[in-house]
């Protein structure tokens, strides 16, 4: 299970070892916790809304993947206990083994939040007493934080080689289109350039050709022994 804030942030930064993983038979889901209300100069919020459901469904499509939008509006991922609750029951309708989410200081309160609601919400959603419409998962879950946009203040502890899925990364973004076009006029950015540039740089420090970066959330509940990730 992937969670992103948005719905074009599982692609930017994960979308290759997910490919991966379904290649190895895992069931995928990517939750968007936000609407992606805002990121337009020219349509209104409610249009769209639509256009990036329908752009989100495409990409996860790529990977027969469960699509979940929890449908927060965007600077609108506030820890607090309903969240905390829309968040459990997120992840007990995925019922993961392993939830990749954002780094815990990635830019702005959507994608930092969304890590916070993660941590506690992974867990809540195991214990039966944390109540939602969903029934508890009876199993610890591993969570792994991505590499934020850029790389600042993240180095990699576990490295996926995404050479071979690449192409598959840059099709479930290329869904993306209205993020596209907004990315390169509000801030002159091509993100598809943008991911193969991280990929390259990345696969460099691994030894391979292009690679996506982790690191593990370390507490007592979330460490094993031996590799999870592809």
């Amino acid at each position: 299970m992937a969670i992103g804030a948005h719905p074009d942030d599982v692609e930017l930064n994960c979308a290759g070892t997910l490919a991966r993983c379904a290649q190895r038979g895992d069931k995928i889901t990517i939750c968007i916790a936000c609407k992606g209300d805002s990121a337009s100069l020219d349509l209104p919020s409610e249009d769209l809304v639509k256009i990036r459901s329908s752009e989100a469904r495409a990409s996860a499509q790529i990977l027969e993947a469960e699509v979940i939008e929890m449908g927060l509006g965007d600077y609108c991922v506030d820890v607090n206990l309903d969240t905390k609750r829309l968040f459990s029951n997120a992840i007990r309708q995925a019922n993961p083994d392993v939830v990749l989410t954002h780094f815990h200081t990635d830019y702005g309160s959507d994608h930092n939040n969304t890590f916070v609601l993660v941590r506690d919400a992974t867990l809540a959603a195991t214990v039966p007493r944390s109540t939602t419409s969903r029934p508890a998962i009876p199993r610890m879950l591993f969570i792994y934080m991505w590499d934020p946009c850029g790389g600042y203040g993240f180095q990699p502890e576990i490295y996926v080689d995404i050479t071979e899925t690449m192409e598959t990364k840059v099709k479930m973004l290329n869904c993306h289109r209205s993020q596209i076009e907004w990315s390169k006029r509000h801030g002159g950015t091509d993100f598809v350039d943008f991911i193969q540039t991280v990929a390259k740089y990345r696969g460099y420090q691994s030894g391979v050709k292009m690679a996506e970066g982790f690191i593990a959330l370390k507490n007592s509940s979330n460490i094993r022994a031996g590799a999870v990730l592809p």
